[in-house]
């Protein structure tokens, strides 16, 4: 199936591993250009397709930080097809009373303020161009909060709303806004020491192992597995393609079934 992303130039914050990385790798792929953002991108400047790759550290929780990007983006490749609002920070936390004011801020200017950053600093290309194509990482726990996440979740709502606002103003521009909503995506904000899965395990009183099988069982995950970052990639990058040119201001779950559609 060609999915028509060739010398298409996509941005993909939060590139230096998990959903950002593989995201990035299948739009390689297909044959575009990516400029992967992250404050450190060390770990992944030697990827393939060297000609079509290029890496930007910018902390996008600073203002001016969209207008960094996008800029970078410009000069290498002329011009930006697509965003993917990637980047982002889940803390764990002891219930809502453990979260402080600052923690609060914290989250909600990387989380949320980093996706406006970006999202305000690339549509005048693409109103200039006519088109282009924003799509946002959200989460399950926008709809479905963990007493774990309660920040993470409030931003994660957030940004569900503010791409509906992007969508119902810009799509008769020929800008779409769309998010995609991953559950359950095993990445290394699951697995690094204080992750979800050490507080799982923890809350629980078992091992890492033992925390996975009790919190698949816990949320009847119809699929059965936790998902990869493969899984959200692939839908990034079929929402980018003109195939879901009828699509915008939507929200497309990745959760193996554990969301109701009612």
């Amino acid at each position: 199936m060609n999915l028509n992303l060739i010398d298409k130039v996509v941005i993909v914050t939060g590139a230096r591993s998990g959903i950002g990385l593989e995201t990035a790798k299948m739009f390689l792929a297909e044959g575009a250009c990516v400029l992967g953002v992250s404050r450190d991108m060390s770990p992944v400047t030697d990827l393939a397709f060297q000609d079509r790759w290029l890496t930007c550290e910018v902390d996008l929780g600073a203002r001016g930080a969209g207008e960094v990007v996008a800029d970078t983006a410009l000069k290498a490749f002329g011009r930006i097809d697509v965003l993917f609002n990637n980047a982002g920070i889940c803390p764990t936390r002891n219930g809502f009373l453990a979260v402080s004011d600052e923690d609060w801020a914290q989250t909600l200017n990387v989380n949320l303020m980093g996706y406006v950053r970006m999202a305000r600093a690339v549509l005048p290309t693409m109103l200039a161009q006519k088109k282009g194509v924003l799509i946002h990482c959200g989460s399950e726990a926008g709809r479905m909060p963990h007493p774990l996440l309660p920040d993470y979740s409030t931003s994660k709502a957030a940004i569900a709303l503010m791409s509906k606002a992007l969508a119902r103003e810009f799509t008769p521009k020929g800008v779409r806004s769309n998010v995609v909503a991953p559950a359950h995506i095993r990445t290394e904000l699951w697995d690094r020491p204080g992750g979800f899965l050490h507080a799982l395990a923890e809350r629980y009183g078992t091992t890492i192992d033992g925390a996975v099988d009790a919190f698949l069982a816990d949320s009847r995950l119809p699929a059965g597995r936790l998902g990869t970052a493969r899984d959200v990639a692939t839908a990034v990058v079929y929402l980018a393609s003109d195939l879901s040119e009828f699509i915008s201001g939507d929200v497309i779950n990745i959760d193996g079934g554990v969301i109701p559609t009612t």
